[in-house]
C-alpha cells in the first residue's frame, strides 16, 4: 500500500463557553504537541526550583490554545497565567479538556509526567555531580598536583615533537 496523501482531516467537537461556540480539535499534530513541551521548558525549566502551579497552569493554557479556536495573542508568561485563571475560574478549562478524546488527553498527561520526571532526574544528577566536585574537589586537586610532579615534561615534549614530525611526513 502506498500512501501519497498525508493531509489531515482532524475532527472537531463544539463546546459552548457561555453563549460562544468553541471548536475543540480531537487530535493535535505531533509537531504542535512537541512545541507545547518546548514552550514549557523555555518558560519553566530555567528556574532553580520547579514552580509546579505555574507549569500546571501553562500546560493547561497551551492545551486550550492549541486544541481550540480561541485566540489569545500574548505569549507573556503572566498574561498566559491570567488567561488560565480566567478559563479555570469560569469552569471553561474542564469543559474543553473533557471534549478532547481520552486517549489523546492521556497521551498528553503521559508526556507531561515524563517531561517533569526527566527534568527532575536531570536536576538531581547535575546537583549530585556538583556536590561531588565540591566535596572531593580539594582532594582531587591535591592528587593532580602530586601526579604532575612525577611527570617528565621533557619526555612529553619529545613525544609531541615525534608525533608532529610523523604528521608532517604523512601529508
Amino acid at each position: 500500500m502506498k500512501i501519497t496523501n498525508t493531509d489531515l482531516n482532524i475532527k472537531e467537537e463544539v463546546v459552548m463557553l457561555g453563549d460562544k461556540k468553541v471548536l475543540v480539535k480531537q487530535y493535535l499534530e505531533t509537531d504542535k504537541k512537541s512545541k507545547i513541551f518546548k514552550a514549557l521548558g523555555d518558560l519553566c525549566f530555567g528556574e532553580q526550583i520547579l514552580d509546579q502551579p505555574k507549569i500546571d497552569a501553562l500546560f493547561n493554557a497551551f492545551i486550550i490554545l492549541n486544541y481550540t479556536n480561541i485566540e489569545f495573542d500574548s505569549r507573556d508568561v503572566y498574561d498566559l497565567l491570567k488567561f488560565y485563571d480566567y478559563m479555570e475560574s469560569n469552569n471553561y478549562t474542564s469543559l474543553i479538556l473533557q471534549a478532547i478524546p481520552e486517549i489523546e488527553y492521556n497521551a498528553l498527561i503521559g508526556y507531561y509526567k515524563s517531561t517533569i520526571s526527566d527534568y527532575n532526574r536531570f536536576k538531581i544528577s547535575t546537583l549530585a555531580t556538583f556536590a561531588n566536585i565540591v566535596e572531593h574537589g580539594p582532594e582531587l586537586m591535591e592528587k593532580i598536583s602530586e601526579l604532575s610532579k612525577e611527570i617528565d615534561m621533557d619526555a612529553i615534549k619529545t613525544v609531541a615533537n615525534i608525533f608532529a614530525k610523523m604528521n608532517q611526513a604523512s601529508y
